[in-house]
């Protein structure tokens, strides 16, 4: 705004030289009036207005090329400045426009040069140093970036925009606490600045998840409902908060406003894929053409939607030429590996699920797909190594940075710390795989207070905690990066960390403030469903897993065998029974469906001594496990084997943490 007003004073300075002098100030008065109520396109036309008023002023022309800059289009800046260049205007007073002018059309290099601090006037200077640092940053000139932007800071810190460029750099170079702060400083200097606006939902959807990013969305759109970004962001938030009814009705208002507009159609391919609706999102995503070819998620879809209809080579084609572009990211290699085993290419499934299946956090449908492959090569103790971790009810940790592939290598290799998060991060996650947990917490204490704005730092910290068995120090970790950023896994581990230590009123409302900005997320939802179901609440948790059934199918063993059991609890037996079935089936040597199903037979009266077998069965795969230790053990008492039941029960009894051990040892004493 400050240009704006500083030239203005200079035109409204100038002596009268024309007869529409005065009608030009007065449109130019009308252009400034739209310009601070935030509607770039009234203020525009008041502006073409001024200079037909008076075709020999110039200052209406550089304040057409002002507020073209504001809206994004550089051609039309440059042209705009040239012109005035043309009409007497000295370069110097233009010169950062030029470079503006440069950054927008893709020009970084030639941004520098013209804005170079030499070629602009002293009043201008502030404006020079944010194009400046616009371009280091397209440069990838981080370190020059961060000059520029303080150098800028010194004269034009009243600047919402210079604020929110701020934000979006900071946030790029992971200081979101840092980037945090810059948006709320452009939100308050530019409350209609619709950039602003963006950013902060941008930052709010990740610190604070979907449902709290609407409303600054909404904002953006309410100032300028004809804003394309505006209205993209809204609408993928939508999408992915499950409000998929508003977010058609935000694309079709994208198409009515840029007919044939990519983004709007890929977001519809994208909800109608996620409604198992395969063939209309084929139809729809075939409309956005090679348009977003560069776009790693629609070539995801293309690649999933390929591999979906039964061609795996088109799938495969696709996953190798995105894992060039994304190579850590993880939802690329399952793909890609369930491709490889489709098309019988064992050696190339290994490969491509290598980097899931060496986290601790692997999903036991990558556990199970690489085993076969194993195990369809002859290599059965490999093979049984991956399937033994995909029948386990519980997956590990996360880990803040994937340890895998190359990175796994560095880990080991390494041969000291370093302040450099690079090197740093891999030496933390070999020292707690050694079990140097002391250590790793005094490094990550130290790698956490020389960042203290990234997120990715108080995790590590907090991860290094739990591997030292001290929950609620962890919890206090998870908690200040969540503060930054609450993602899934943040509240995951938050989750975790809490109920360890015993603060299972904190966790719950955790989970509760999760969900509620995030209602689509699965590992959640199943937590919810879990709590409700160890309380009783079989209604609840029903209510939420038929939810999850409907999006994922009847493949997904763990919610078919909550599901089951709910219903079991509910009196509907038949149904109930019928899932832990297919749910056993799916993973027959998965501890929880085996117990589960077990004592459903057992207590229903069904089939008791085909339930003590498969309660036996899943305490020989979890022999640690209490709570499969007091089903059997009470399975076998009811049996009236006596002898076999003592040891079950006596185990069970003999664990600390375990919720039923009162109960245990009641039926102990009674035997």
């Amino acid at each position: 705004m400050r240009w704006l007003l500083i030239l203005l004073s200079i035109c409204f300075a100038v002596p009268v030289q024309a007869a529409d002098r005065a009608a030009a100030r007065a449109a130019i008065s009308k252009g400034v009036k739209a310009y601070v109520d935030g509607d770039l396109k009234a203020s525009l036309g008041a502006m073409f207005e001024a200079a037909e008023k008076d075709k020999g002023w110039h200052y209406p022309v550089i304040l057409i090329a002002n507020i073209r800059a504001s809206m994004g289009d550089g051609l039309s800046t440059e042209t705009q400045v040239r012109r005035a260049i043309d009409m007497g205007v000295p370069e110097a007073d233009v010169a950062h426009l030029l470079g503006f002018a440069a950054l927008l059309q893709g020009n970084p290099g030639d941004a520098l040069a013209l804005a170079a601090p030499d070629r602009v006037a002293p009043r201008f200077q502030g404006f020079a140093a944010r194009v400046r640092a616009r371009a280091h940053y397209d440069l990838d000139n981080f370190a020059a970036a961060g000059r520029d932007y303080d150098e800028a800071l010194k004269t034009i810190s009243h600047s919402s925009r210079l604020w929110a460029d701020i934000g979006r750099f900071r946030f790029f170079v992971g200081n979101i606490a840092g980037a945090i702060e810059a948006a709320s400083q452009s939100v308050r200097l530019g409350p209609r600045n619709v950039d602003a606006l963006i950013l902060t939902g941008d930052l709010v959807r990740s610190q604070y998840g979907l449902t709290a990013a609407l409303p600054w969305f909404r904002r953006a759109v309410e100032v300028d409902p004809v804003n394309l970004t505006a209205l993209r962001e809204l609408a993928a938030t939508l999408g992915d908060s499950g409000q998929t009814v508003e977010m058609l009705q935000v694309t079709r208002r994208i198409l009515e406003l840029s007919p044939g507009n990519a983004n709007a159609f890929f977001m519809q391919a994208v909800m109608a894929a996620r409604a198992k609706r395969y063939d209309l999102s084929r139809s729809i995503l075939y409309r956005v053409g090679d348009r977003m070819d560069d776009v790693p998620a629609v070539r995801l879809l293309r690649a999933g939607l390929a591999l979906q209809s039964g061609n795996a080579e088109q799938a495969i084609t696709q996953l190798q030429e995105l894992r060039k572009v994304q190579p850590s990211n993880l939802a690329i290699h399952r793909l890609l590996g369930a491709a490889m085993w489709r098309a019988g290419d064992t050696e190339s499934t290994i490969a491509a699920l290598e980097p899931i299946a060496a986290r601790a956090d692997a999903d036991s449908y990558s556990l199970s797909v690489i085993g076969r492959a194993y195990e369809k090569q002859g290599n059965r103790a490999a093979a049984g190594r991956y399937l033994d971790r995909a029948s386990q009810p519980v997956r590990g940790q996360a880990v803040p940075f994937s340890l895998s592939g190359d990175l796994l290598r560095l880990a080991k290799a390494n041969a000291g710390p370093s302040d450099d998060a690079d090197q740093a991060v891999p030496y933390i996650n070999k020292l707690v795989l050694d079990g140097h947990n002391a250590q790793a917490i005094e490094l990550a204490t130290r790698l956490r207070d020389r960042n203290p704005g990234a997120p990715a730092a108080h995790l590590l910290l907090g991860d290094a905690l739990m591997a030292n068995d001290q929950p609620a120090e962890a919890a206090k970790s998870y908690r200040a990066a969540g503060g930054i950023r609450f993602t899934e896994p943040v509240a995951m581990r938050m989750i975790d960390a809490l109920t360890e230590s015993d603060q299972m009123s904190e966790a719950l409302r955790t989970l509760d403030l999760f969900l509620r900005q995030n209602p689509r997320s699965v590992p959640g939802l199943l937590m919810a469903a879990d709590h409700f179901m160890e309380t009783g609440q079989w209604r609840e948790a029903i209510t939420i897993l038929e939810g999850l059934r409907l999006r994922l199918g009847n493949r997904d063993g763990v919610v078919l065998s909550y599901l089951g059991w709910a219903r079991f609890n509910t009196g509907e037996t038949d149904q109930g029974l019928f899932m832990l079935g297919a749910a056993y089936g799916m993973a027959p040597s998965n501890p929880a469906f085996a117990d589960s199903y077990g004592w459903a037979l057992y207590k229903s009266g069904r089939n008791r001594e085909g339930g003590v077998s498969l309660l036996s069965k899943a305490v020989s795969i979890a022999p640690k496990h209490p709570g499969l230790r007091y089903h059997l053990g009470s399975a076998l008492a009811g049996m009236q084997r006596k002898p076999e039941a003592r040891q079950h029960l006596a185990l069970a009894a003999a664990s600390k943490n375990f919720p039923e051990r009162k109960a245990a040892e009641k039926l102990l004493a009674g035997l």
